[in-house]
């Protein structure tokens, strides 16, 4: 019991849901994240923006076994792998944010020293800090990391694949979880995360490819062709993104997401 005081659930901030438009983000989703005669992993896609002091209201998409829609009711099975990666990509964006910054920079010095033909710079350059991210400092002993609880896999200007290092106490919430991969994708000022159970397969991520702009009137049908005609994973969190900014999916709320983060973060029991 005492761990269902500690844990903030989410609750339902926005009960209209389009049926079609989160069938078609499902659908387009599982086929892109999907290997050839093989099954797709298990995701939960998310996209919010902050409310109030410590809240924060996002919409989701849900396809990872054991995974419910939160309700306002304390009722059946709680949202509890909802709430940890939700308070997770509160948490991450920050840092991710930071780590695309360091990104650019890094492709700026790289053009800047490669137009003044000095390559041996750029060798150097190339494999120093502060351009990628470190492990935390439970894997360095008494070292201590400068930036994040994160190891980068692939990178472009859009999007960042990586991995949560076990320093995030998951399996102190959530016994069942696995793995830790999960991307972070930015578009015009706004943000969406994936989180999955397996490394999925990458082909169709959209890495190092520019993504369609939806620059239509954001209407339901202008957003379900949008995401019927998705090539990447990346045009997909740009839909589910539009679809929060206009509420067309069921929004939820975390009323203090601080709660359950602090503890995903420290080392003690619950």
């Amino acid at each position: 019991m005492a761990k269902k005081k500690i844990l903030m659930m989410p609750v339902i901030h926005s009960k209209f849901n389009d049926k079609d438009l989160e069938a078609i983000l499902l659908n387009k989703s599982k086929t892109l994240l999907t290997e050839k005669n093989g099954s797709p992993p298990s995701f939960i896609f998310l996209s919010g923006s902050f409310f109030d002091v410590k809240g924060f209201v996002y919409t989701g998409l849900r396809a990872w076994k054991g995974a419910v829609k939160p309700t306002d009711s304390e009722e059946g099975k709680r949202p509890l792998l909802e709430a940890t990666f939700a308070s997770l990509s509160v948490y991450l964006s920050s840092l991710l944010a930071l780590q695309a910054d360091f990104y650019f920079a890094h492709e700026e010095i790289k053009e800047i020293l490669l137009e003044k033909k000095r390559e041996d710079l750029w060798a150097i350059v190339s494999e120093k800090l502060p351009f990628i991210s470190l492990p935390p400092k439970e894997m360095y002993g008494s070292q201590v990391s400068p930036i994040s609880p994160y190891f980068v896999i692939e990178q472009d200007d859009e999007l960042i694949l990586g991995e949560i290092y076990p320093s995030a106490y998951l399996t102190k919430v959530i016994s069942n979880i696995k793995t830790r991969f999960f991307v972070f994708f930015q578009y015009q000022g706004y943000s969406a995360f994936g989180f999955f159970d397996v490394l999925p397969e990458r082909a169709n991520f959209g890495f190092e490819e520019k993504a369609r702009e939806f620059d239509k009137e954001p209407t339901v049908e202008n957003l379900q062709k949008y995401a019927n005609d998705a090539k990447n994973l990346k045009e997909v969190l740009i839909a589910l993104i539009e679809a929060h900014n206009n509420a067309y999916l069921g929004q939820y709320l975390i009323e203090d997401y601080e709660l359950l983060l602090n503890k995903l973060l420290e080392s003690e029991e619950f």
